[in-house]
């Protein structure tokens, strides 16, 4: 009970923080997920830790989640991650000898499943923030016929999640959320010819994945990107049509004038500039950070852990020294009105 109760809170703080951090949120066809039952969700990985966030938030299961080992290092990570859920997973990177660990995960998984619960996975198994589905690897299938296999009378669906992002690695950038019809893993389940089954499951569900995100064949990458211009990008199903549209030569004009850009209004930009100075330390407190990001994947995910953390404290111990000097009445004020401020800033961008 205590465990559900600190889930549901946790999951009330971060959405509460992914609302002041996205201009729009837009989720579509959540009544795809099955109200009951085992479900293995599988999503494009884009925006390192804002996309599990992402869709633990905007989803009415609880979700278990499987995450890279290196993320539990220190005991009291360990202790706090596991209170969320979130389930350490083992890869080449973090040492051959590690990976005799993950028979034990996966049977964690395979518990979770069989007691009817939900559980999260990426299967490209790293994260890209190009606009494309890699190839999957075989993990998610191990999960699944594993699980069938421990249980037949289990009735597993898999549930494909598309994340769409207009900027992954900016604040105020909007991003959608597709949920895709579930897919009954029982269907694909031969025990007698497992490559087979696995071979047509990554075949159904990647194919389920780039109909919900923006896929870019990435042999032509660059040139599509520059070809597709400003177009709708949260809307996959636009997108991807207009992907197979463009060896018409007559199309890039039209594409390109689908979305016009617009620049920052002046009122937007005073009003950044007075968050940016009212905000000095925890901004300092990125800068510091910024230089020590090697993939531009982790770049939104440290700007949500600090605007999460270091702005509130920064803002609660100035309205605190205001009260002080001049009067609760003032601290409470300059309190509202730097939470209306950035919040101003998100969604007016």
């Amino acid at each position: 009970m205590l465990k559900r109760i600190w889930y549901r809170f946790f999951k009330i703080f971060i959405g509460t923080g992914l609302f002041f951090f996205f201009k729009k949120i837009s989720v579509h066809n959540v009544g795809n997920i099955p109200k009951k039952g085992a479900i293995l969700f599988v999503s494009n990985h884009k925006n390192a830790l804002i996309d599990p966030l992402l869709i633990a938030t905007t989803m009415p299961r609880t979700i278990h989640f499987l995450t890279r080992a290196s993320a539990f290092k220190l005991k009291p990570v360990h202790w706090f991650l596991s209170t969320l859920n979130l389930i350490p997973i083992y890869r080449m990177r973090d040492g051959k000898e590690t990976l005799a660990k993950n028979e034990a995960i996966f049977n964690t998984c395979y518990h979770i499943l069989n007691k009817k619960g939900c559980l999260l996975i990426f299967p490209e198994g790293t994260h890209d923030i190009r606009r494309w589905v890699r190839p999957l690897s075989k993990g998610f299938t191990r999960i699944t016929f594993g699980a069938l296999a421990q249980n037949p009378d289990l009735k597993l669906h898999i549930v494909p999640i598309g994340l769409n992002y207009t900027n992954a690695a900016v604040f105020g950038e909007s991003v959608s959320v597709y949920y895709g019809e579930p897919i009954l893993a029982n269907d694909y389940f031969d025990e007698e010819a497992l490559n087979t089954s696995t071979q047509n499951l990554k075949a159904i569900v990647h194919e389920k994945l780039k109909e919900l995100t923006t896929h870019i064949p990435v042999e032509k990458y660059e040139e599509t990107i520059t070809k597709l211009g400003a177009i709708d990008f949260l809307n996959p199903l636009m997108a991807n049509e207009l992907i197979q549209r463009l060896p018409n030569s007559n199309l890039e004009a039209s594409i390109t004038n689908t979305i016009s850009k617009k620049e920052p209004s002046t009122v937007w930009k005073t009003l950044k500039l007075g968050v940016a100075i009212n905000s000095f330390f925890p901004l300092l407190i990125y800068r510091i950070f910024l230089p020590k990001i090697e993939e531009i994947e982790f770049v939104s995910t440290t700007k949500f852990a600090i605007g999460l953390t270091a702005f509130p404290l920064f803002y609660t111990l100035q309205s605190l020294a205001i009260a002080h000097f001049f009067g609760w009445q003032y601290a409470l004020f300059y309190l509202a009105a730097s939470i209306l401020s950035v919040l101003l800033l998100a969604k007016t961008k």
